[in-house]
């Protein structure tokens, strides 16, 4: 490594443009792919490997190995097949049966043919496998009219891959017209690859040795060679591990600094109780959970510290989220400060109002409300009291991020449902104040590996469901045939004076068989449920109109709520026991069971009907099957983690997996636990991590390249 003599050897962080031979459209097209720097270009690892150990010629199958094998070879023929049974066989059944329609290819490699088979749907494969074209089949080879792999993995290697010079794992890169146009064929890429590599310093992201040693690693340079070019699968594993270990450590490092770099802020001082705080406790209608408690005593400690507090309140529907936050707005009540607590929603807004009035305005309290969709003359009055410090808590929704509202004593914030708003408005919030105390509130159940990954610089509190609360809600999964069953048994509840939402995936008509709110609505209304007093309820409705519907639907006057998920979060109604969910199948796991815990809430029975339009078997169905039998938010969300992805909380992105290149939070926990633990070791030996000169750079560029989160100190 280090290229020739004379030349400087290319670093990790160069641009791409200074690879001698690469020229300006291949250089052009990689940063449009987003490889913009020789790092990046190294650690875009192969999509698979030909392990050409375990590709033995044709003609040395004469029985079938013990193993699965690669066999690589040029297409000869294509063809579909229908073998036809005995003819006796159409005289008993009195009908011709022709068994199972198959697709048959034969390859050669110049010693023997072998066959690929599949049978059921293959349609993709017939526009794929022309004559002459050179592949690579996968798997268990059987015999029957000489070898064959049925349904064998297949790779398409149209001469472009180099098959002479190597014998053990052949990687096998992107490809495609736009990248062949590039002048980044399959064939041109190992060569690239070969080529920076051998220009490369050698020199990457840092990690202190003892750690590399301690948890078997490779080094960088020969992790970098054995994602590329692995004399065998094992050399490869390892090299994926190390890599993987590698963000991981350099994620938490910057995570643990954060926290610790927050934990040594000073932060407004508040009274771990009071007379208001006693007056709240004193005045409920019922006993705070043991659960509720200890967040309360945590709360309190955090404020007694002098440290800004930085909290995630994590519980699922009904555990009591808003009393916890309640109480911690009496403590800073109590030490003469204020409190402004964000819902992402007009309706969850004047619900948390509605619930101060009730439970804080006799401890002595008082909320103001501050929402877009209020009287005019309302809102000015509420934004005098918060700009003379008379209001002792602030309710709003966006509204709040306005510059006239400026509490002057501002020492707490709640932000309820956090990772509905985004980055900037959580922080524009926060800087209203000089560093508040901040908590966080979810109903989204988060598994312990989105826990340390995306809250490792959070102090994180979750707080128990009440007793009995999830056996509240029977689930029921069906399919479109049972449409009829469950629009009569839905009208029979509903004549009975029970309530029920009806839920729909999106507003309007979407791809073909997706059910949607508007489109459905008025037949709804005039044919299936004619005579049962009905509204409509999604996020494009004026907030008015939306207020109206609720309310409505509270009061009993509207039996039937068709609406979207708009009602995930912050719409109370006890009365309400029944759910049907259409296309289910378009919802994660974790925000079903986030809707079904809007039935069942007055200590009544509720029940959830979900309907999809896969057949039972099939993948989603096996997928929602398990809400029938599983009430417990935080596996449904490993489960969803598993199915889905994990999405970016504290960043923009809401969907898809976080942005590790290797790791893999869906099976990675133990080594991000690992990664965790070195990040802590390390930083508790070198607070400031001085003896890692290019460590503490690559902590500043993560840094500066992350948006700026109210977390962020």
């Amino acid at each position: 490594m280090g290229g020739s003599p004379g030349e400087s050897a290319l670093t990790w962080s160069d641009p791409i443009d200074r690879i001698k031979g690469l020229g300006i459209p291949r250089a052009t097209f990689l940063k449009e792919q987003g490889i913009a720097t020789v790092g990046e270009l190294l650690l875009r690892a192969p999509i698979r490997f030909i392990d050409r150990r375990i590709s033995p010629p044709f003609n040395s199958l004469v029985s079938p190995p013990a193993h699965e094998i690669t066999a690589i070879g040029r297409i000869e023929s294509v063809g579909e097949k229908f073998p036809r049974r005995p003819r006796d066989t159409y005289a008993t059944s009195g009908r011709p049966n022709f068994g199972k329609k198959r697709l048959i290819c034969i390859i050669s490699d110049g010693t023997g043919t072998l066959q690929g088979v599949w049978f059921g749907e293959y349609r993709y494969y017939l526009s794929e496998l022309t004559p002459g074209r050179l592949v690579a089949f996968s798997g268990q080879v059987k015999f029957f009219d000489g070898p064959q792999i049925v349904h064998p993995k297949v790779t398409y290697l149209d001469d472009d891959v180099d098959l002479t010079s190597r014998t053990g794992l052949v990687p096998v890169y992107p490809s495609g017209a736009e990248w062949e146009r590039a002048g980044l064929s399959r064939r041109q890429w190992p060569r690239l690859i070969e080529r920076v590599i051998s220009m490369w310093d050698g020199k990457g992201p840092y990690m202190p040795e003892d750690i590399r040693i301690v948890h078997h690693l490779a080094n960088f340079t020969a992790a970098v060679r054995g994602l590329h070019r692995p004399d065998t699968p094992e050399e490869y594993e390892i090299a994926l591990k190390s890599l993987k270990f590698a963000e991981l450590y350099h994620h938490q490092l910057l995570m643990v600094a954060l926290r610790r770099r927050r934990r040594r802020q000073d932060a407004v001082r508040l009274p771990e109780s009071g007379e208001r705080w006693s007056r709240f406790q004193a005045q409920l209608p019922f006993t705070l959970s043991k659960s509720q408690t200890a967040a309360l005593d945590e709360i309190a400690s955090d404020f007694a510290s002098g440290r800004p507090m930085y909290r995630l309140l994590q519980g699922e529907v009904g555990a009591g989220k808003t009393i916890v936050a309640f109480g911690a707005a009496a403590l800073a009540a109590d030490g003469n400060h204020q409190t402004a607590l964000m819902a992402p929603t007009e309706i969850l807004a004047r619900q948390h109002y509605e619930n101060a009035l009730k439970f804080l305005e006799p401890a002595g309290l008082k909320a103001v409300l501050l929402t877009a969709g209020r009287d005019p003359d309302e809102v000015r009055r509420a934004l005098f009291e918060t700009s003379i410090g008379g209001a002792d808590l602030i309710i709003g929704t966006h509204a709040l991020l306005q510059q006239r509202v400026m509490p002057p004593r501002l020492g707490l914030v709640v932000i309820d449902e956090q990772q509905r708003f985004g980055v900037r408005q959580r922080a524009l919030l926060v800087e209203k104040g000089v560093r508040p105390h901040v908590l966080l509130m979810t109903a989204t159940p988060i598994p312990r590996t989105l826990a340390l990954a995306h809250y490792g610089d959070l102090d994180l509190t979750y707080l128990d469901p009440p007793e009995g609360y999830l056996r509240r809600v029977k689930t029921r999964l069906v399919n479109e045939g049972a449409r009829d069953k469950v629009f009569e048994w839905l009208r029979g509840e509903l004549a009975k004076g029970r309530q029920a939402y009806f839920v729909f995936p999106v507003i309007d008509e979407g791809p073909a068989g997706l059910q949607a709110a508007e489109a459905r609505f008025e037949p709804y209304r005039r044919i299936d449920f004619s005579g049962i007093p009905m509204a409509l309820m999604h996020g494009r409705k004026p907030v008015e109109e939306r207020v109206a519907a609720i309310e409505a639907f509270r009061r009993g006057d509207v039996r039937l709520l068709a609406t979207t998920s708009v009602i995930e979060v912050g719409v109370d109604v006890p009365m309400a026991t029944i759910m049907v969910i259409e296309n289910s199948e378009r919802f994660g796991l974790a925000q079903l069971h986030q809707l079904r815990g809007r039935v069942g809430r007055a200590g009544q029975t509720g029940v959830c009907v979900m309907i999809t339009t896969d057949q039972e078997g099939g993948d989603a169905w096996r997928r929602l099957k398990v809400l029938e039998t599983v009430s417990d938010g935080l596996a449904l969300a490993e489960e969803d983690l598993r199915n889905r992805g994990a999405g970016e909380p504290l960043g923009t992105r809401q969907a898809g997996v976080m942005k590790f290149r290797f790791a893999d939070l869906t099976i990675d926990y133990d080594l991000l636990l690992s990664a965790h633990q070195a990040a802590e070791e390390t930083l508790d030996r070198w607070n400031d991590l001085s003896p890692f000169p290019e460590l503490r750079e690559l902590l500043r560029r993560e840094y500066r390249s992350r948006p700026r989160t109210i977390l962020a100190g």
